[in-house]
C-alpha cells in the first residue's frame, strides 16, 4: 500500500506569513494553479487514489477536487487531519511574535500553545492516530491523504522518529506530496518519490 500526503494550496494568509490553523480560507489564484499541477503531476505518473482522506477545512477539500477531478461526497472527510489550532492567535502575523515562545515557526522545543490553542503533544497524538489507522484499515492500493503543512511537518516527525525540535527540518511547500509505503507495521517514507509542486507554481 502506498500514502500520498499532500498540503493544501496557497490561500491568502499563506502568502501573507499569517498563523491560519482551524481558520476557514479559500485557495487563492496560486492555490488554485498549484491544486491544477499536482493533479497533472500525478497523472502524468498514472497515479490513482482507491482511497481519499481529506481535512474538513474548506482550502483542503477545494484542494482534493482540483488535483483529483473527483467531488468532495467521494472524501473520506477526517479530523485528524486538520491544521493545529494556533487560538487566539489565528489571523495574525508571525513577526508579531518575534521572541514569544507561542510563535511556533521560531523554536518548536520550546513551544507554547496560546490561549485557545493546540499543543504539538495533541497534534502528534492525532496523526500518529490518523497513519495507524490507516495502515491497519487498508491493505491495498494507492491511499491519498489532503493536510495542512504543521500537521503533515508532524507526521515527517513522527515517521522519522524525530524531536519536536525537528519540527521544520524539511520542505513541505504548498501542494507538495509525500509518499509513504505502508509494508505490515512499517511506514516508509519514499524521498525518492516526492512531488514538489512549489518548484513549478509558486
Amino acid at each position: 500500500m502506498r500514502l500520498y500526503i499532500l498540503r493544501h494550496g496557497q490561500t491568502d494568509l499563506n502568502s501573507e506569513k499569517r498563523f491560519q490553523g482551524h481558520m476557514q480560507t479559500e485557495l487563492n489564484d496560486v492555490g488554485i494553479a498549484q491544486s491544477e499541477k499536482v493533479g497533472e503531476l500525478l497523472r502524468e505518473r498514472g497515479i490513482k487514489f482507491d482511497k481519499i482522506y481529506c481535512s474538513p477545512l474548506e482550502r483542503a477539500i477545494k484542494t482534493a477536487e482540483i488535483a483529483t477531478s473527483e467531488t468532495r461526497d467521494k472524501f473520506i472527510i477526517d479530523d485528524d487531519l486538520t491544521e493545529i489550532d494556533f487560538g487566539i492567535n489565528e489571523g495574525r502575523k508571525y513577526e508579531e511574535l518575534q521572541g514569544s515562545k507561542n510563535n511556533i515557526f521560531l523554536s518548536p522545543g520550546n513551544y507554547m500553545p496560546p490561549e485557545g490553542g493546540e499543543s504539538l503533544e495533541t497534534l502528534k497524538f492525532r496523526v500518529k492516530r490518523f497513519l495507524e489507522r490507516v495502515r491497519d484499515e487498508n491493505n491495498e492500493g494507492n491511499i491519498l491523504a489532503v493536510s495542512h503543512g504543521t500537521a503533515i511537518h508532524m507526521m515527517l516527525l513522527y515517521m522519522r522518529g524525530m524531536e519536536f525540535s525537528d519540527l521544520w527540518t524539511e520542505h513541505v511547500g504548498n501542494c507538495n506530496v509525500t509518499v509513504v509505503d505502508i509494508e505490515g507495521w512499517e511506514l516508509k517514507i519514499r524521498d525518492d518519490l516526492q512531488i514538489e509542486t512549489d518548484k513549478y507554481v509558486k
